[in-house]
């Protein structure tokens, strides 16, 4: 199957949107609750007929559209701590397509989707479980993805489960945006063209 750079884009809105979910759940203790069921509604699509698809649809990125033109169109105003979210998220997907990890989270996300089909798990509990197989294979690879935020929210422990969930959600759309043809150079020598695509799939999305 072919990608275009429609979808290359799209798979890394997905990483910048859940950097940016870890960065104001850990910083403010909320977040977009729209663009967060967006991103863990993306771990449970397991054979997707798009890229988009995996989101709900390009809508379901529309925050990591816009984070991603932000960070790459005005320099000055580049979030630091999102950025180091984003390349520790890519480095870590690397490292767990390589190991055997990959295929148990495959594993446990299927049961649980099956679970929470069967048993009509609510969204704290699916996010619980989440955080629970981050835990299980991602907290044990390193190096790990070090949060920063306020002490009150890092230690709130529903604050800490939607966390991981949202840095899992980053590592399936860095993995997804590897398969469709990503790459590390494109972020350093292709920034123009990547913001000018975000742009235009933020600019056809329907506004409110």
């Amino acid at each position: 199957m072919s990608f275009s750079d429609r979808d290359r884009v799209i798979a890394l809105a997905g990483v910048y949107q859940a950097a940016r979910l870890v960065r104001d759940i850990a910083r403010k203790g909320h977040c977009d609750i729209d663009m967060a069921r967006a991103s863990l509604n993306s771990l449970f699509d397991f054979d997707p007929a798009t890229t988009a698809s995996v989101f709900g649809g390009e809508q379901g990125v529309a925050l990591g559209l816009r984070t991603l033109i932000s960070q790459l169109e005005s320099p000055q105003e580049r979030d630091l701590e999102i950025a180091r979210y984003v390349i520790a998220t890519i480095h870590l997907a690397d490292k767990l397509r390589k190991s055997d990890h990959l295929g148990r989270i495959a594993d446990e996300l299927t049961d649980l989707k099956k679970r929470t089909t069967e048993f009509d798990l609510p969204r704290p509990t699916r996010i619980a479980q989440v955080e629970h197989i981050y835990q299980q294979h991602v907290s044990t690879v390193q190096p790990q993805i070090m949060v920063r935020g306020e002490p009150l929210h890092l230690q709130n422990k529903e604050h800490a489960a939607h966390i991981r969930a949202m840095l899992l959600a980053g590592i399936r759309s860095a993995i997804l945006w590897r398969q469709c043809g990503g790459g590390k150079l494109q972020l350093l020598f292709s920034r123009n063209k990547i913001a000018n695509t975000a742009r235009d799939l933020l600019d056809r999305l329907p506004t409110e």
